[in-house]
């Protein structure tokens, strides 16, 4: 008998990645290669498969990691049996730990990389047969992605299909008034009445999440659950690389209120000016995620930034929040220059409505 569980410990982690792939020198006999998966498994989501009497690290069977790339999209990292666990069907109980977790995440695509068959390796015909009965179909293959001796193909699969937005009328959860604005706006052209969750006395929740993605999916799930009305919510900032993604999901508490209750973002952007200084890396993306909720729980989740960088000084008034010190990659306008009919067009938030639209708005 099996149990598969999650391993949170990196150092467990890494451990088990490097003994179970070790085993397996007919598939991992690149040592560079293992060295590199071991590093990398330790910041992913790992399951792992032991038979219940094993003690150690060493004893485990087989396990699987995943990359988020995208909300809609992950990678099966590594799946690996040891041999002698080979036909008990643990890839396919791992498989489906990962795809469980995956769906619960509103995950829409799953890939994995795999050795192309042109490589005319006979093991891993097997491993192109075992992915092609869990549901994967090839996609591409990328001759020189590895090595010209090891072909890339790339294999996807489909995890779920979104709901269909069918509903006359949806909440919008968020009290900025400058989201507010552009989300209504958005929002018009699909002939739906939409309702502010201040106009219905909803409380704020306390935005708890690490992510942008996950307080998204927080707000939007409270308000549908207070309302009975499904509800979209958004969660974005502004992400610095020299300053280690800050503010990121804490931009619009680093705007702290004004003598009018509300926030001021000049605030926020002088304390980014001051912390960045003379940095010669001045790179920064806007970050946009949006989280459509139903009451009975069900949610789709999007996301999508613009890339550009912070200016030395605030440039123009037609923007919010950071715009003024944000010059989009391409632009030597900031958002704050910008027409905001150009700016709905290329924006982050522009661009996760685009990815709402078609996958649950599409023939309104």
């Amino acid at each position: 008998m099996y149990a598969i569980t999650r391993e949170r410990d990196p150092d467990a982690k890494e451990r088990i990645c490097r003994a179970v792939l070790e085993s397996l020198p007919d598939w991992f006999g690149i040592p560079e290669a293992i060295d590199q998966f071991c590093r990398e498994v330790r910041d992913l989501r790992m399951w792992v498969a032991r038979q219940e009497n094993a003690a150690t690290d060493d004893e485990v069977a087989g396990l699987a990691t995943v990359q988020q790339h995208f909300p809609v999209t992950a990678e099966l990292h590594l799946i690996a049996i040891r041999a002698e666990h080979h036909r008990a069907g643990l890839g396919e109980r791992l498989l489906e730990q990962v795809e469980a977790h995956l769906k619960k995440r509103a995950t829409r695509f799953l890939t994995v990389k795999t050795l192309a068959p042109s490589a005319g390796d006979r093991l891993y015909a097997r491993t192109h047969r075992f992915y092609a009965a869990q549901g994967f179909v090839p996609l591409e293959v990328f001759p020189t992605l590895w090595n010209e001796a090891n072909p890339c193909l790339l294999m996807a699969k489909l995890l779920r299909v979104p709901r269909r937005f069918t509903e006359r009328k949806l909440v919008i959860a968020s009290h900025n008034k400058g989201k507010l604005r552009e989300m209504v706006e958005l929002m018009a052209p699909f002939g739906i009445e939409v309702v502010l969750a201040s106009d219905l006395g909803l409380p704020e929740p306390d935005e708890t999440e690490d992510s942008y993605i996950g307080n998204a999916r927080l707000k939007a799930v409270a308000a549908a659950a207070a309302s009975g009305l499904p509800a979209l919510a958004d969660d974005s900032g502004l992400s610095v690389e020299a300053l280690g993604g800050a503010p990121g999901i804490y931009s619009a508490r680093w705007a702290d209120k004004g003598p009018d209750g509300e926030r001021d973002f000049n605030i926020g952007m002088d304390r980014v000016l001051r912390e960045l200084g003379r940095h010669a890396n001045r790179r920064a993306r806007f970050v946009s995620a949006l989280a459509l909720c139903w009451p009975d729980g069900h949610c789709e989740l999007f996301e999508a930034w613009v890339e550009g960088e912070i200016i030395r000084e605030k440039r123009g008034t037609k923007g919010f929040g950071y715009d003024p010190i944000f010059k989009p990659l391409g632009y030597d306008i900031t958002f704050g220059e910008m027409d905001p009919d150009h700016k709905r067009e290329i924006s982050h938030r522009a661009e996760s409505f685009r990815q709402l639209m078609a996958a649950c708005f599409q023939g309104r």
